[in-house]
């Protein structure tokens, strides 16, 4: 069994992506009380500079490794794919990538530029994939063989892709596929206590759903990448939201 986190930090944020130091030091106490082959396996997703600079000493801590998976092009940089009504969040750095690599953490890829897979072109598709693993690969000396869904969204064209990528295995948190090339990853949120992270170790129905419910929201983004994308695509270049000039839309050819 897998848990997924993405952020752990004491600041406000808006997502509820993010556990504080306090709550995360409990969870991996639960989770170092079970045995090495019942214990959850532990990942990041994303890549935030807190992973390193608070999730990292206390899993060392507790004697513990986990699985990063990182949005590459974002590395040393501020969060601007993501909603930020309470300021930014900066990304991993690559010679951090490397240094947790070194301390016998799994890393694998969560794409180039954290878009939905599944909405992209055969052409940047294959360069999410491929230019991901690569620069891990050379930051790591490592092989990259795994992969982690932006928003957990796959389909079968995305499957081949990654196959064909070099990817010998997935995660989702959206769900598995029957075949074991996908595994599903269970999402831990800002407001779970012990007893819904138990309950998602035991695979409770009611839990399972409850996840299904709150990872549907990932949409949202979804929708506010497509509309950064438009507005990209048809302001004038040389105009921004701060701008006192009028917007002007490039016409469509």
């Amino acid at each position: 069994m897998r848990l997924c986190y993405h952020k752990i930090s004491s600041r406000l944020d808006f997502g509820i992506g993010t556990r504080t130091p306090e709550d995360f030091t409990n969870d991996l106490r639960w989770i170092a009380a079970h045995s090495p082959s019942q214990r959850p396996v532990v990942s990041f997703d994303d890549g935030y500079e807190d992973t390193f600079t608070e999730a990292f000493p206390l899993l060392s801590q507790f004697g513990l490794t986990a699985s990063l998976f990182v949005t590459t092009d974002v590395m040393g940089k501020p969060n601007s794919w993501d909603a930020n009504f309470f300021g930014a969040f900066n990304h991993i750095s690559l010679s951090q990538v490397a240094e947790l690599s070194v301390a016998g953490w799994h890393i694998g890829s969560h794409a180039k530029t954290h878009r939905a897979l599944t909405t992209l072109s055969e052409a940047d598709l294959k360069t999410e994939l491929d230019v991901s693993r690569q620069v891990l690969e050379d930051a790591t000396g490592k092989a990259v063989t795994e992969i982690s869904f932006p928003f957990g969204k796959f389909d079968g064209r995305v499957l081949r892709a990654c196959r064909k990528a070099g990817y010998t295995s997935a995660v989702s948190i959206s769900g598995a596929t029957p075949d074991g090339y996908v595994n599903r990853g269970l999402a831990v949120y800002r407001f779970d206590t012990l007893r819904q992270l138990q309950a998602k170790f035991s695979g409770n129905p009611h839990e399972l759903r409850r996840l299904a419910a709150i990872n549907a929201c990932s949409g949202l983004t979804v929708a506010m990448q497509h509309f950064k994308s438009f507005l990209h695509r048809n302001l004038s270049p040389e105009l921004s939201f701060g701008s006192k000039s009028p917007a002007r839309f490039k016409p469509y050819t």
